[in-house]
């Protein structure tokens, strides 16, 4: 496949300007959206993208040829001489979900976004034409009827700007801009000349790092023109939130200005983008994919607490925001896994990419089920082909892996569950053998780290060697479920954190005195007696609710214990968020340790009955392993 740039092919310009789409659009508008647009030409066969790409930025219009969308299913359409590819990702930015492949030689253009952006803000018949083709388009691949342009990944720009733009004359002093900034609160002005057309933006920044940092020389050269940025970041109304703030931090800019034909609407900030999209997930998490520094991702991450009590205030069932909070979670560490890796490319010339892995992320991460303070839990699986020196190299990089992690706010896990320990870092067979020597052995560490690994997820690369491990592991517990007794029985081995008569036991000492860990004494017993099942079962749900629900309805569980321990689940999570929130806050330490005697009388009587349930859940699963359901 070739791309290259226009080259004002005038038979082309003829053929775009007589498609419908383009109707009403002088030839000379469509030849500047050629101008900024690239041709590409592509063999029969050939992967315009595939299925879970990031998405491109951009729409191609076929020309001449004919592309195929094809999912799991197979062909569901088609784009021909004159047809859009990849409308249904305009608007919601995600990665795309079906691959487009060409079934003959084909010639496409394609245009860049802002060139669509532009054409919708100035040509209403062409906005309505072509979000009718969006729609008919989503229709189709969604295999329904009904469908909207509307997502929840689609913010326009112009919803959230400030407006009407506070501006100034370019030849006003900088010291009048000062004022008018001070008196309106903000702290940038738009700049304008006599006919209100914009000619620059002038900041806070702009005044102290270029008018006072040499004060005595500027004192007489105070026009406000020397001083602004005369390339500002400009914006048709129509461009998406999250693309608004990659390109300010691509630029190294702070403000946006909005503009309708050259005259500035409105204006927006870095900050002011970032509060937005902290409450909207799907954005945010196109957001992380586009971040380029480990600074970003840390403060990122430092903000997750934002996105979980704007869905704690918003949500009936506190359990449910769990996934949400980890998918953000996993963004973030799989933007610093790319980056390290490209940055590890640049340095040695080695592409892990290049060698047959796949990073999984265990424990709360693969369960679906972080909060706000997980810790690393990740390992390696190689294919049985790579040789010890790619190894080596993979141990290298992993100690970069783990040490941006934990800059980034996932501190190294206590355990040494992490790529870095040879034995989180294996082939497949040696991963097999490592697995077998646990069951069998079924004492100290093997518990402890079995607990952690079985429940795994792929990150990122090769998939097929995550389900063939867990196929493993599957047929391996099934063939010896006595070691499902000695991992619970080593469960039943720690302090319940509740007496007979209902009083909460606490640390005595320390600086958790006072304080009980949710974790260690309640939510693990519902997450391993939970496992335990679905190993037995040989099941694959990760998520523990959904694996609760999976085993109802197999009848491993009864109704009654199915609800009684989700009803327990959520009233631990609901808590331990609420109170990591809290800490989050008051810029405490965050952790699952909760003072029972700060909780309202209603969540203590709530706690005390779920760990009570906690118990009975733990001893449910003792006997039914036994043999004495």
């Amino acid at each position: 496949m070739e791309f290259n740039s226009f080259n004002d092919d005038k038979d082309i310009l003829e053929h775009v300007s007589g498609l419908y789409i383009f109707t009403g659009i002088p030839s000379e508008r469509i030849a500047l959206v050629l101008s900024k647009s690239e041709t590409v030409h592509a063999q029969e066969g050939e992967i315009i993208f595939r299925k879970g790409e990031s998405y491109h930025k951009g729409v191609y219009l076929v020309t001449s040829g004919l592309v195929e969308l094809i999912n799991e299913s197979g062909v569901c359409t088609e784009s021909k001489d004159g047809d859009f590819v990849g409308l249904s990702n305009f608007v919601g930015k995600s990665t795309y979900h079906v691959s487009a492949v060409t079934s003959k030689e084909t010639e496409l253009i394609f245009l860049p976004e802002l060139c669509i952006y532009k054409l919708m803000e100035d040509y209403e018949e062409f906005r309505g034409r072509f979000y009718g083709l969006v729609t008919e388009r989503i229709n189709i691949l969604a295999g329904r009827e009904g469908a909207t342009i509307e997502s929840s990944t689609y913010k326009a720009v112009a919803s959230y700007m400030t407006s009407p733009v506070i501006t100034a004359d370019k030849g006003s002093s900088v010291v009048e801009a000062s004022r008018l900034m001070s008196s309106h609160g903000i702290g940038a002005l738009a700049v304008v000349d006599s006919e209100g057309l914009l000619s620059g933006v002038l900041t806070s920044k702009n005044i102290v790092q270029k008018f006072l940092s040499e004060l005595e020389q500027n004192i007489d050269r105070q026009q406000i023109e020397l001083y602004m940025d005369t390339d500002p970041i400009v914006l048709p109304s129509e461009f998406p939130l999250v693309e608004a703030l990659s390109e300010m931090q691509f630029k190294g800019r702070e403000y946006a200005v909005v503009a309708k034909k050259d005259r500035p609407v409105g204006i927006i900030s870095n900050n002011d983008i970032m509060r937005i999209l902290f409450k909207n997930i799907n954005v945010y998490n196109t957001h992380i994919d586009g971040i380029a520094t480990m600074e970003e991702l840390k403060k990122s991450f430092d903000n997750i607490y934002l996105i979980a009590e704007s869905l704690v205030s918003n949500t009936r069932l506190t359990y449910e925001i769990l996934p949400v909070i980890t998918s953000v979670h996993l963004n973030i560490q799989k933007r610093v896994y790319r980056l390290t890796a490209e940055k590890y490319l640049e340095e040695t010339g080695f592409d892990i990419t290049k060698v047959r892995h796949t990073l999984i992320i265990m424990g709360s991460g693969g369960r679906r089920e972080m909060m706000l303070d997980p810790d690393q839990d990740n390992g390696f699986i190689f294919g049985d082909d790579v040789t010890n020196e790619e190894i080596d190299k993979f141990m290298e990089f992993g100690e970069r892996f783990v040490e941006n992690l934990d800059y980034v706010g996932y501190f190294k896990c206590p355990g040494n569950v992490m790529v870095t320990n040879p034995d989180m870092s294996l082939r497949l067979s040696e991963w097999k053998h490592q697995v077998k020597k646990w069951v069998d052995d079924s004492l100290g560490k093997s518990i402890l780290w079995s607990n952690i690994v079985f429940d795994f997820d792929g990150l990122a690369g090769d998939e097929k060697l995550v389900w063939e491990l867990r196929e493993y592991i599957n047929r391996k517990i099934s063939e010896k479920p006595i070691f499902l007794i000695y991992m619970l029985e080593n469960d039943q081995n720690i302090k319940r954190p509740i007496n007979l008569f209902g009083r909460f036991l606490t640390e005595k000492s320390g600086k958790h005195k006072g304080e009980m860990n949710l974790k260690v004494a309640a939510l693990s017993f519902i997450v391993d007696v939970t496992r335990a099942f679905t190993l037995y079962k040989e099941l694959n749900d990760l998520n523990t609710v959904e694996r609760l629900k999976h085993l109802k309805r197999k009848k491993i569980l009864s109704e009654e214990t199915m609800q009684a321990t989700l009803n327990a689940y959520e009233t631990l999570v609901d808590i331990v968020l609420n109170e990591q929130i809290d800490q989050a806050k008051t810029d405490r330490s965050i952790s699952k340790y909760v003072n029972p005697d700060s909780l309202s009388l209603f969540n203590q009587e709530k706690l005390r009955s779920s760990l009570n349930h906690v118990s009975k859940y733990l001893n449910t699963g003792l006997r039914y392993f036994k043999g004495h359901p």
